[in-house]
């Protein structure tokens, strides 16, 4: 298994970084929507929706994006489509969905399950089409501390874990797991600003805001893990899909990012449009 998981990652991961670095942003936006149509997909068959309903609730998820674009040759998400979504989402992750959590909310309607899926979708989508445009690093960077966390606290949950953090959703997520995330993620905004400031690109006086912030996404990296996780557990299900061979389907891999783009987004647009920064 973890010979597949790491083959299956060195295939994606460079095509992933010449898509991320290359791609111009009109090509961009279209692959990411490509991904969100088929991780609609996979959360309509996660509810048990039949293979019409979940195509149908596709194609109605790509008409809707489409519908958030400016119009003309660019698929590009209108300004106020950015924010709107990002608003919905930051108010979603921060408050209802650790409610939702905390109180092992079930969800089973129709109605609700497609409301959800948009929710934790298209902002998603919108999110990384406007954070590829403050530029590429950026994208990287945000990612990157999701990437290392998720990492730092696999070996340090399995070095130190003993006490679980969420038995009933993710028997495999442990407490001293969380804190070795969060601990990688200190770790890596302080590298960050240091080369920064060697390179007189930042100032050491914005770590504890780097840092602050990195914190800030671990644990809203969480959130939307166990997020899926209930679902999925819910469902009876491991796997949301097939497509990635060791890593299950494209909600498996986006879980994290679904709770994290969108608020990176909204606090860079608070930051350029308050602050006059970036």
């Amino acid at each position: 298994m973890l010979r597949t998981r790491l083959l299956t990652v060195a295939t994606i991961f460079p095509l992933f970084l010449l898509a991320l670095f290359y791609m111009p942003n009109s090509y961009w936006s279209a692959l990411i929507l490509l991904l969100m149509v088929t991780a609609a997909h996979e959360w309509a068959r996660l509810f048990d929706i039949s293979h019409a309903g979940s195509i149908a609730f596709a194609v109605v998820t790509l008409l809707i994006a489409w519908g958030l674009c400016r119009g003309g040759d660019v698929l590009i998400p209108s300004t106020f489509a950015i924010q709107f979504a990002c608003v919905v989402a930051t108010v979603f992750w921060v408050i209802v969905a650790p409610y939702m959590l905390k109180n092992r909310v079930h969800v089973s309607g129709r109605i609700s399950v497609i409301l959800l899926g948009w929710i934790v979708l298209i902002p998603l989508w919108v999110a990384l089409v406007e954070l590829r445009r403050f530029g590429p690093l950026y994208v990287f960077f945000a990612m990157g501390v999701i990437w290392l966390a998720d990492t730092a606290a696999y070996f340090s949950g399995r070095a130190f874990g003993k006490r679980k953090l969420a038995p009933d959703i993710s028997p495999g997520k442990t407490v001293e797991g969380a804190f070795g995330a969060l601990a990688v993620a200190v770790l890596y905004a302080a590298i960050l600003v240091s080369l920064g400031h060697r390179f007189g690109t930042m100032s050491l006086a914005g770590l504890p805001m780097m840092i602050a912030g990195f914190v800030v996404i671990v644990v809203l990296s969480i959130v939307g893990d166990l997020f899926e996780s209930w679902f999925k557990r819910q469902r009876g299900k491991k796997d949301s899909g097939s497509l990635f061979p060791g890593h299950g389907g494209i909600l498996d891999r986006i879980d994290s990012l679904t709770s994290t783009m969108p608020v990176v987004v909204l606090a860079l647009m608070c930051c350029k449009s308050i602050w006059g920064i970036l």
